[in-house]
């Protein structure tokens, strides 16, 4: 028989099996060493206010069911998967203070649980927890956080802008040629398949010049897209169009020349690789907006900041003074453009992508290259250049200061006085030894996507993804903590 306890419970086990453990499970498993280095205790107490305590206790253990998500991040395992293993792995019923004998739970319980009862602000206080363990076990040393975000694929299947506006004109030629034939004589040329995004967008504001003087007589469907696309068609809206399949996911860039469509995990990390901050956005969100919030949430979860550590993307003026506020000192590489967006000095629309490196238009173009030139007056500056052919097939080009500009550029003042003391100390030998270091929440970024399946979404809607990193950052944490407490390669 097996009691559910709190905190102050103690665990009566009458099962003659039980002894197995101790001859079947080896002392160096990973289990058995978490078991022995972690404490859970604190997770029925947390979510005590998840239960209604006047109908008895849960018919599941929350302790157990939250030590289930746990494996199931820990092994990269399907709901199912996970049940099935644990059924039949004597490892998986130690940890989780099962009997051998002892049936498993079905797996859509799980599903509940998650959807149910774990908050945000249980997200927020799981991971507290792990860093209290740390620091109470003397394992944070230092007051110096490295800073990053790492993409996840959504589980839902991708459509580019070009695809998107594709597929809505379809939509209205169809309710055309089904309420409103006659209007159908006006259309343009459809595009080839291989068409461009500024292409598209031409056919598509076409198409939408042959409704205009008879829009008010046509039926409440057409109206309907017809209106959903104009919107779609203003400068600043074109960036925002995204797939029906995931609401909440967006597209970003990994690189110059290759993108996904998904979310971002912005993550802090202290020197012994222990996470203190997440913060989960959609995939389009600038990486340097979210500095603040990790540097506040990190000394939330009671790990004092001194230093930061990061690449270009997290240099601004915003973020130099909410450092300098802090006194945290922050080492990362200045960019121009980086610094310029954050002062919304840049035209409206462009902004500076840090993972392609270079600098992106109202309509998502990146720049081809960037130029570092040198002006008149000694100042240095950047000169990002476009594709004068796509510049040329843009509909936005007579309103877009790089559409009016002969040689398709755009010019960034890099070195003035202003940021002059910046750079100086960004050239000191103690700034570049503190950068060696940012490798390391690279490698962890490596190790959550590729062992813990934070590669791809498990689920739809950044609610879901969340809980992903969330757990995913718990998991990692508990891993760390274990290897640093015992000597031992996890």
């Amino acid at each position: 028989m097996r009691m559910l306890r709190d905190n102050n419970q103690l665990k009566l086990s009458l099962s003659p099996y039980e002894k197995l453990y101790e001859i079947i499970i080896p002392k160096d498993h990973i289990l058995r060493r978490i078991k022995e280095n972690i404490d859970f205790s604190f997770v029925n107490p947390m979510l005590k206010k998840q239960y209604c305590e006047h109908f008895g206790r849960p018919a599941k253990e929350p302790e157990m069911m939250f030590k289930l998500l746990f494996l199931k991040k820990l092994y990269d395992l399907s709901d199912e998967r996970l049940v099935s293993a644990a059924q039949t792995d004597m490892a998986y019923k130690y940890f989780l203070d099962l009997n051998p004998e002892d049936n498993m739970i079905d797996s859509s319980l799980l599903t509940k649980f998650r959807k149910t009862r774990i908050t945000e602000d249980i997200l927020e206080e799981m991971l507290k927890e792990t860093i209290s363990q740390a620091i109470s076990k003397g394992l944070i040393k230092t007051g110096t956080i490295i800073v990053d975000s790492t993409h996840t694929t959504a589980n839902a299947r991708p459509k580019t802008v070009t695809q998107v506006l594709r597929d809505l004109s379809k939509q209205l030629r169809k309710e055309i040629y089904k309420n409103a034939f006659e209007l159908s004589e006006k259309f343009p040329e459809k595009p080839s398949f291989e068409a461009s995004l500024s292409e598209e967008i031409e056919y598509t504001q076409e198409l939408l010049k042959c409704l205009k003087d008879n829009i008010s007589e046509c039926d409440s469907s057409i109206v309907q897209i017809y209106n959903r696309i104009k919107e779609l068609l203003e400068t600043e809206k074109i960036r925002e169009i995204r797939s029906k399949n995931d609401e909440d996911a967006k597209f970003g860039h990994k690189t110059v020349n290759s993108t996904f469509y998904g979310y971002k995990n912005h993550l802090a990390m202290t020197e012994e690789r222990i996470i203190t901050a997440v913060k989960v956005t959609d995939g389009a969100q600038p990486d340097g907006n979210q500095l603040t919030e990790l540097i506040d949430k990190t000394i939330s979860n009671g790990v004092e900041v001194d230093e930061v550590i990061g690449d270009m993307a997290y240099v601004s003026d915003d973020n130099l003074l909410n450092c300098e506020e802090r006194n945290v000192t922050l080492y990362a590489k200045t960019n121009a453009a980086v610094s310029a967006s954050a002062k919304s000095e840049l035209e409206p629309g462009f902004w500076f992508n840090k993972d392609a490196g270079l600098l992106q238009c109202p309509a998502g173009e990146l720049a081809t290259r960037a130029e570092k030139r040198k002006s008149g007056n000694g100042n240095t500056y950047l000169n990002y250049c476009f594709s004068k052919v796509k510049c040329r097939k843009c509909p936005f080009e007579e309103k877009c200061r790089v559409g009016k500009a002969k040689g398709k550029t755009y010019s960034i003042t890099q070195v003035s006085e202003k940021n002059k003391n910046r750079l100086d100390f960004e050239e000191t030998e103690v700034f570049n030894n503190k950068l060696k270091i940012r490798h390391r929440i690279e490698e962890k970024n490596g190790e959550m996507k590729t062992t813990h399946g934070l590669s791809r979404a498990d689920s739809t809607g950044l609610v879901a993804m969340r809980l992903q990193a969330y757990l995913t950052a718990f998991t990692v944490n508990v891993k760390r903590i274990v290897a640093l407490s015992n000597p031992v390669t996890v």
